[in-house]
């Protein structure tokens, strides 16, 4: 998983895919904005040059491997993931495993999208305090 630079994440959400399958594709197709191809590897990853964190990618993947990520200026990030289930409350709190830490955390929500026509997944925006340890480029 390749999480988009700092100054990236200043400028608004981007797109971090952290998918093992060659055989779905279907990210691409959703972005309207051409940002996510095939690695060398097969596996699919984001431009952040050319994301504009609009979520289709994260509301279409089966798998939930797509996620938005948005650095906030104060200290917390926001994250925007596929979500299935019941959804939560605005301000409640969802546990979020974020990117290099190997136990969850608690996140406030600060949006809900419910599920569109065709998508597989219904979004959570949701914010805490985290700092990207490497990874990035």
């Amino acid at each position: 998983m390749i999480l988009p630079d700092k100054q990236r994440l200043k400028l608004g959400r981007a797109a971090v895919i952290d998918c093992r399958r060659r055989d779905c594709a279907l990210c691409a197709p959703a972005c309207g904005f051409s940002a996510i191809s095939a690695g060398e590897d097969g596996l699919p990853f984001s431009d952040p040059k050319k994301c504009v964190g609009c979520g289709g990618c994260a509301a279409v993947c089966p798998d939930g491997a797509v996620f938005l990520l948005k650095d906030r200026l104060d200290g917390s990030f926001e994250f925007t993931f596929p979500f299935a289930g019941e959804l939560p409350e605005i301000d409640g709190t969802v546990m979020l495993t974020l990117p290099g830490e190997d136990e969850p955390r608690a996140a406030r929500v600060i949006q809900v999208i419910p599920k569109r026509t065709n998508a597989a997944n219904a979004l959570v925006r949701a914010a805490a305090a985290w700092s990207p340890k490497g990874g990035t480029e």
